[in-house]
């Protein structure tokens, strides 16, 4: 219902022109975002936390060598509009990994009422060990909980995003924008193609477990943090796979890419069984994987997206390398033989990714993740205090009519919607040449600690 309710307040928007100022989250992912939010205490959030992210470029040195100024994007929102605190430099440009959330805070700006906050988008598939929190100790300004955080304020939690992370970082989490609307085989592509998903009926999909990856392995199966019941560590799923696929075919086609070909995601559909696992962090196709209206089995994992707190294993998906590390074969076993209730799970996973995955959900999830964030604040968050302020829907131009970017999302839906409301979606040839010169610039980083 949460689904339709955000369709229709969106049409209805679009009727009005009047931005939201409420929406309703899962109450598991509300719970999370209120739990993140709450890391500063009664600190809050100060000035000198915000402005600490500027000092982890501190010299040329470090940003030539280091390509320091390519990871954090800093975000400021002040009076409803999106600004950018420093520009990604142009050989950076390209995954949607980054223009994907930017896209989405633009169009959330555009339906939501926005609250004055700033933070910064961390670029990777890691957040930083840095905001990992230490075993003991307050924080500055007497926060609960101290980090490694090397800048003064040492020890600090500077507001930060990032589309993944273990519980012991005390980032923020949003959505793997990039992979929920700018690739081709998107989250909201495949969502606009369920009728032709759902026309493999169940009784037609082959009781097989299927997945295809790329073969590389992220560090926490390396390391050992990831442990079975039996205390024994998990090995890198995207390869172990492959030899408990070669033991027993007639269950398992799950084999990394040089070893068995790719099948396009789309038709994927086919199998009744879709195997996740984890890439460098989150898989960004287990998003996906939702949709086909096929049962789930999800690698252990030590990372968290978003939402995963509203899943509920054996009820949206099938949890494996949780006993042991062959105990995928039990649960293919346990699924053939239950046949009833491994669809319930298909359509049970389907119905949830459509009501809380789906794009409306998604702006809702920045909306109340803002809304929470502002109330943490102890000064007044705005561009006049920060050297530089280039409003988002600029650079979203400026990556529309750029070689690198031009083709990495399609940036259209949102000026064709909201372009005819905003007076900055349309910068003139002279400021775009503006934008770009600080692109170009291999040492562009403003300084706002200075």
């Amino acid at each position: 219902m949460m689904h339709v309710y955000i369709l229709l307040a969106l049409a209805v928007l679009g009727a009005a022109g009047e931005k939201l100022d409420t929406c309703i989250l899962h109450p598991k992912i509300e719970e999370r975002v209120v739990k993140d939010t709450a890391a500063w205490g009664d600190a809050g959030i100060t000035e000198d936390l915000v402005k600490s992210i500027s000092k982890h470029c501190d010299t040329e040195a470090r940003i030539r060598l280091h390509y320091c100024n390519c990871q954090p994007q800093r975000i400021l929102i002040e009076n409803g509009t999106v600004y950018l605190n420093n520009l990604i430099p142009r050989h950076r440009l390209g995954p949607h990994e980054h223009i994907g959330l930017l896209v989405e805070l633009y169009e959330a700006s555009q339906v939501y009422r926005l609250p004055n906050v700033e933070f910064t988008y961390w670029l990777d598939d890691h957040p930083p060990g840095e905001t990992n929190y230490v075993f003991s100790g307050a924080g500055p300004h007497g926060a609960p909980r101290a980090t490694a955080w090397p800048y003064e304020p040492a020890g600090g939690l500077p507001p930060m995003v990032a589309w993944s992370k273990s519980a012991d970082n005390g980032v923020l989490m949003v959505p793997y924008s990039g992979a929920f609307r700018c690739a081709k085989d998107s989250f909201d592509a495949l969502e606009a193609s369920l009728p032709e998903l759902a026309g493999v009926a169940w009784a037609d999909k082959l009781p097989v477990g299927f997945g295809r990856w790329n073969g590389f392995c992220t560090y926490y199966y390396g390391m050992g943090l990831v442990r079975t019941a039996d205390g024994q560590p998990v090995p890198c799923p995207r390869i172990y796979l492959n030899n408990v696929s070669a033991a027993h075919p007639d269950l398992l086609s799950a084999f990394d890419l040089g070893v068995a070909k790719p099948v396009p995601l789309a038709h994927q559909n086919r199998y009744k069984y879709i195997v996740s696992t984890d890439g460098w962090s989150i898989s960004s196709k287990f998003d996906k994987y939702l949709l086909l209206g096929s049962t789930v089995f999800k690698a252990a994992s030590i990372r968290d997206g978003f939402y995963y707190d509203a899943l509920e294993p054996n009820v949206h998906f099938i949890p494996f390398m949780v006993k042991h590390k062959d105990d995928i074969v039990d649960a293919i076993q346990w699924a053939r033989q239950h046949d009833d209730e491994a669809r319930r799970m298909a359509e049970a996973a389907r119905e949830f990714a459509r009501q809380h995955l789906s794009r409306p959900a998604r702006l809702c999830y920045l909306f109340r993740l803002l809304t929470h964030l502002s109330k943490q604040y102890r000064y007044p968050v705005s561009c006049s205090r920060r050297k530089l302020c280039v409003p988002l829907a600029q650079e979203l131009r400026y990556y529309a009519q750029e070689e690198k970017t031009r083709d990495t999302c399609p940036y259209g839906e949102v000026f064709d919607r909201y372009g005819g409301g905003d007076p900055l979606v349309a910068p003139d040839a002279g400021r775009l040449a503006e934008i770009s010169a600080m692109h170009v610039d291999p040492l562009h980083w403003p300084r706002d600690d200075l």
